[in-house]
Order: C-alpha cells, then sequence, then structure tokens
C-alpha cells in the first residue's frame, strides 16, 4: 500500500472539495505530484465511460485483466487530476500529442481545447504520466514538465546500462552490486523524465546525455532541470521540468473529485 502523502504546508493541493476549491495550476518551477495505487481503486462503468474511444481500446488489448486494470486506473486518475485544475469534467477533457521536437511523429501528451465555445481564459497545464507496478504517478506544472516511476530490480539489470550515456554506463561499471542496480534504475527514471519533457520519448535513445552520478537536488540535463523524488516503498522516480532554475515539488494529498 502507498502510504497516505503529506502535502508542504506552503503549497497544498486541494482534491476533496472540487466544486468549492479548484487547483491552482503551479507557476514556475512548482510541480505538483499525485501518487496512487492501482489496488485502492475501483474502475467502475461511470469511469470507464469517461475514458475516450483510443483509451478504451488500448487497455481492451491487454491480454491479462491486472495490466487492464493498471492502464485504467493510470489513465482515470490523470483525467480526475487534469480536472481539478481545468473545472471540466474528466470524460470532456480533450487529450492529443504534440509532434515530436526530433523526428515529428507523435510525441508529448497535451490538453487540447474542447469542442464548442473557447473555454475561459486561464493557463493551461502541462502535465505528464507514469505507472510501474501498481504505482501510478501524475506529475502537473506550468510548464513542460516529465516524470517516470520504476521498480526495484527484481534481478539483474546491469545490461540496461549499456543503453545510457557512455559516462554513465562507465560510473556505473565500477559500483558493486546491488548498488550497481539501484544506480542504474536511477539513471535510468532522470532519463526518461527528461525526455518525456521534450516531448521525445525512449525511442530516441535515454543515451543521448549523461544523468549521473551526482547526487546535485536539481540537475540542469538536456535543457531541462531534473530531480530524483521521493517514491514510494520499492519504487524509484525522478520528474523534469522545461529550462533552467530551481524545482519545488508538492505532494498531492487525496483522490481528486469529479468538478461540480
Amino acid at each position: 500500500m502507498i502510504p497516505p502523502a503529506r502535502v508542504p504546508p506552503s503549497g497544498t493541493a486541494r482534491p476533496e472539495n472540487p466544486g468549492l476549491t479548484r487547483n491552482t495550476v503551479p507557476s514556475g518551477g512548482i510541480v505538483d505530484v499525485w501518487w496512487f495505487d492501482a489496488r485502492d481503486v475501483t474502475v467502475s462503468p461511470a469511469g470507464l465511460a469517461d475514458l475516450d474511444r483510443d483509451e478504451r481500446d488500448r487497455a481492451d488489448a491487454f491480454m491479462f485483466p491486472a495490466d487492464r486494470h493498471r492502464y485504467q486506473v493510470a489513465h482515470l486518475m490523470l483525467r480526475q487530476v487534469l480536472a481539478s485544475y481545468t473545472g471540466t469534467a474528466p470524460g470532456a477533457l480533450v487529450l492529443g500529442r504534440e509532434a515530436c521536437p526530433h523526428c515529428g511523429a507523435a510525441g508529448k501528451p497535451v490538453l487540447l481545447p474542447p469542442p464548442g465555445p473557447p473555454p475561459a481564459a486561464g493557463p493551461v497545464p502541462s502535465f505528464s504520466l507514469t505507472h510501474s507496478g501498481d504505482v501510478v504517478a501524475v506529475a502537473v506544472a506550468g510548464r513542460p514538465v516529465g516524470v517516470d516511476t520504476e521498480h526495484d530490480a527484481a534481478s539483474c539489470v546491469c545490461p540496461l546500462a549499456g543503453t545510457l550515456h557512455p559516462a554513465d554506463a562507465a560510473w556505473l561499471d565500477g559500483l558493486a552490486e546491488p548498488d550497481r542496480h539501484q544506480a542504474i534504475i536511477a539513471c535510468w527514471v532522470r532519463a526518461e523524465a527528461v525526455l518525456k519533457c521534450t516531448g521525445q520519448g525512449i525511442g530516441h535513445g535515454l543515451g543521448s546525455f549523461p544523468v549521473g552520478p551526482t547526487r546535485a537536488a536539481d540537475l540542469s540535463v538536456n535543457g531541462c532541470t531534473v530531480r530524483q523524488v521521493a517514491a514510494p516503498p520499492g519504487y524509484q522516480a525522478a520528474v523534469a521540468v522545461a529550462g533552467p532554475g530551481h524545482l519545488t515539488l508538492r505532494r498531492a494529498a487525496g483522490r481528486p473529485g469529479r468538478p461540480r
């Protein structure tokens, strides 16, 4: 079970009364990170109706019910989180993808304007979704953001070091197990968070830039600022935002409600 999240008093996300208090889209280097445990979420027919056709088709394509459930939970929680910032019902949100800046293919997921009259002016949240095992995380920011989480290694992951930047691979090669396994996952989540932030994705490789071994709180990597973040036990995670600066992470508490 994921322990209840604690929210710093200086920046509290408020999902419990969405009809009264709408979450403010973070500004500057502030990032809200929402954590969920797929085992705690029941997917109802009404919830499934909030998914779009593409999401439902992708869910139906999973062979195993547990994998289908995790996917459904991840995308339902994403929609509920975004609804708490926009005031738009989860099922009315329109999700699309920006073109990859590297190759032009479908890249970073974004919120698109809904059909009908233009919505009230206001900042559009940037977001990123990740899920691994039973853990789901959604990052929300006022500028491009990426988040990644991965389960700790259950077996040897040393071959993955070869997919990372040569400088990282050389550093990792000098570590003893199991420290090497932990460090590989740490480098992986940092690199993938950066690629999700830029919209390139891991299809363009994780080895284009080094992400370790520094333990600095905020790393400047590939035009982004990236930080390792506290994750539920047995997982590692990292968040990246576009541009330089200092990150302020707010761990959001509770399950977002449906706007009223």
